[in-house]
């Protein structure tokens, strides 16, 4: 197995460190998975004539780099470790491979909601093994307004599930997390999209321009 470098990772805490949080803001910007330009968002199929977004960021493309995806899912590791949870589930499929490298770390078992049921088979609407009243850590790649995640929510709880804990890499800061804790849920990140920002512009990755730019696109000012 590859011995993957985690510094400056520390395991002393379960508390994100400047350090730890300016190497993920590093790595993301590394591999394209924040870019900054103008971009089509999915808003954009409803609402065509909506100011074009001049950040975009993909956590898709973690899958295509293990050096980085596992810093990741070390990160929400240490984030999880005073939650109290039987399995973890995946919002698919951003977060599919973080969490499927998640569950290497804690070792808890993996579900897996479907966005529909199988037409064969058993017909089932969650992949793996589950019994009702176990305790899931829901996890996905980021939290924007909150609403998306609903559904799965929704489909969990229904089976049986109790969700009380969302861990996400990154907040938006749209007003998803707090309407998340509105209706009772616990929710965790890593970082805010603030913080990526202030590090770009800390690190040169963008100018004074392009910073407030896309703080006034977001409403962060």
């Amino acid at each position: 197995m590859i011995d993957y470098d985690l510094k400056p990772l520390d395991f002393s805490t379960t508390e994100v460190t400047e350090a730890e949080r300016e190497r993920l803001a590093d790595l993301l910007f590394e591999i394209g998975a924040v870019k900054f330009g103008a971009f089509r968002l999915k808003l954009h199929e409803t609402q065509p004539d909506a100011p074009l977004s001049p950040i975009y960021v993909n956590l898709r493309l973690l899958r295509s780099y293990p050096h980085a995806l596992v810093y990741v899912a070390a990160i929400l590791d240490k984030l999880s470790r005073p939650l109290t949870f039987d399995l973890i589930a995946d919002i698919p499929s951003a977060a599919t491979p973080i969490v499927a490298v998640l569950t290497m770390f804690n070792g808890r078992p993996m579900i897996s909601p479907r966005k529909e049921a199988k037409n064969y088979g058993l017909g089932v609407m969650i992949d793996g093994a589950f019994e009702p009243g176990q305790r899931v850590l829901l996890v996905d790649d980021l939290v924007s307004k909150g609403d998306s995640k609903f559904e799965v929510l929704n489909l969990l709880e229904q089976t049986g599930l109790v969700v009380e804990d969302l861990l996400m890499v990154i907040d938006r800061q749209q007003g998803g997390s707090e309407l998340l804790q509105a209706k009772g849920y616990n929710v965790h990140f890593a970082a805010t999209i603030s913080q990526l920002l202030s590090r770009y512009l800390q690190t040169g990755a963008i100018d004074q321009n392009r910073y407030e730019q896309v703080c006034d696109y977001l409403g962060l000012r």
